[in-house]
């Protein structure tokens, strides 16, 4: 059977960071866009979702907006409903959760609240096993947010989630994703794609699907967008923002969806969608149709 004659089995997964819910009733604000956010899910059709930095008021106003879908996850502050999530949705009349999860991306990673290396900020890790109710198959996802201002933090980050996703689930399809705070030409993204190794990592094969996508890229070239407001993307991220004609833009994504040997990319898109110029996000969330090859 080849990747092109299982489109009805694919598995539709999309990364989404919403913007989190400080500042609620300001132009760009949660109120202005809570009907955005899942009407743009509920769009599109995703079966998986890798959702970031979530507020839990904000998932109580998405699970009213799309009851067909559950999720998991943990707030990062306290393990409980505290701090930013970085939780998985699923389409739970095509998706069962056998097992899930959730880590902090420390030195301590099984202490809730833990922070780790020279981060600005808690971050955590959320995953789950889970069983595709229409093929049988099983597989495993993991989402999670690596800070934005330590850099020692964001490579260690990567290397605690390549030990994590090996130790878990080498021997099923694995789908990560997430806001990585980092380009494709940095050496987070490098040490997750196995071109930069490291001792005591282990060999797990990872591929931005992007790059492994069957059919080309749809869409604009990067994700952070900050609302268009190209000052605070400077302000945030200095560290990946470049001068050009045009001002201070990013040049390509810092959020991915990656992939092992065993998960076929079939399509990958960045999607601009808006209304009337109001954006769901400051990211753009990206979409892939995945398909599992063994």
């Amino acid at each position: 059977m080849t990747v092109k004659t299982i489109a009805l089995q694919d598995i539709r997964c999309m990364s989404f960071n919403i913007k989190n819910g400080y500042d609620a009733m300001e132009a760009n604000g949660w109120e202005s866009r809570k009907d955005m956010v899942p009407g743009m899910i509920r769009m599109h059709r995703a079966d998986l979702i890798g959702v970031q930095e979530a507020f839990y008021s904000q998932i109580e106003d998405m699970q009213a907006r799309l009851p067909e879908y559950k999720w998991v996850g943990a707030g990062r502050d306290d393990g409980h409903k505290e701090g930013e999530f970085a939780c998985i949705w699923y389409l739970e009349e095509r998706l069962e959760v056998l097992a899930s999860g959730s880590f902090w991306l420390s030195e301590e990673p099984d202490t809730p609240g833990s922070r780790g290396w020279d981060a600005a900020c808690n971050r955590v890790a959320t995953w789950a096993r889970f069983k595709d109710k229409l093929t049988g198959q099983s597989f495993f996802h993991l989402n999670t947010h690596f800070d934005h201002v330590g850099m020692v933090a964001i490579e260690e980050s990567a290397k605690l989630i390549l030990k994590r996703v090996h130790e878990a689930a080498s021997d099923l399809p694995i789908i990560i994703t997430g806001d990585f705070n980092c380009t494709s030409d940095s050496s987070p993204y490098r040490v997750l794609t196995g071109q930069q190794g490291g001792e005591g990592l282990p060999e797990l094969r990872l591929h931005d699907a992007e790059a492994k996508a069957s059919y080309h890229h749809f869409g604009p070239a990067f994700t952070f967008q900050g609302f268009d407001t190209k000052s605070l993307a400077a302000e945030m991220f200095p560290q990946y923002a470049e001068k050009s004609p045009q001002g201070l833009e990013f040049q390509s994504p810092i959020d991915f969806i990656f992939v092992n040997d065993k998960v076929a990319v079939k399509t990958y898109a960045i999607l601009a969608d808006h209304r009337q110029g109001t954006c769901p996000s400051d990211h753009f969330p990206i979409i892939a149709d995945l398909a599992f090859t063994s």
